[in-house]
């Protein structure tokens, strides 16, 4: 006999073999994250050298750098980038305003999808193939000064962004302890269908 019991906390399988019972919990998958953007601003400033000599140094404010943050769940995905000193993450997406048709912002998204982005490596991918999330907002361009990044696997259902966390740009190293590492999973049709419309815009 075989029955199936249902309860809020898990999914469990009743089995009866002659004499004895057995109770076997029924392992869940992750849940699924919705990958989304809002338009977000990031604060930018000017070096300015005062002084008769020009030997004090001093930072500008000048206009806000208005940029498409990625959202997961509705909520932006910075905001899981803090790190555990409680600074917050200050790198923004390649899709800033006025970006439109820029190839920085178009390769992005292409190695967010999987796609061969060797034309443009490795301003949006990493030698070990780990593509840019976000990058400094210096207006530099590329992963020279290091990113956030992720391994993004596409699978048959599901796209993961595998271990999205920092990435050193000069020496390729990733993570550490400040800045903990997690991975997130998207259905495939939902990712897919995000990323290529903003492909499509940018590439207008």
């Amino acid at each position: 006999m075989l029955s199936v019991v249902t309860s809020p906390s898990a999914a469990r399988v009743l089995r009866s073999p002659p004499g004895r019972y057995a109770l076997t919990r029924v392992a869940r998958a992750d849940p699924l994250a919705v990958l989304g953007t809002r338009w977000a601003e990031s604060e930018c400033w000017d070096l300015k050298w005062r002084g008769f000599f020009r030997l004090r140094p001093e930072l500008v404010a000048r206009a806000p750098l208005r940029f498409l943050d990625w959202t997961i769940d509705g909520q932006p995905l910075r905001d899981r980038l803090a790190f555990a000193n409680g600074r917050v993450c200050e790198n923004v997406t390649f899709l800033t305003e006025g970006s439109y048709g820029d190839p920085f912002a178009i390769e992005s998204l292409r190695a967010l999808l999987g796609e061969n982005t060797s034309g443009m490596d490795p301003w949006v991918q990493y030698d070990d193939g780990r593509a840019g999330v976000c990058c400094s907002a210096s207006g530099a361009g590329g992963l020279d000064c290091g990113a956030v990044s992720t391994d993004v696997q596409v699978m048959e259902t599901t796209v993961e962004w595998r271990n999205v966390t920092y990435q050193d740009g000069l020496t390729g190293e990733v993570g550490g302890p400040d800045a903990p590492a997690f991975t997130l999973r998207f259905d495939r049709t939902q990712y897919e269908t995000t990323v290529r419309a903003l492909l499509e815009e940018w590439s207008t």
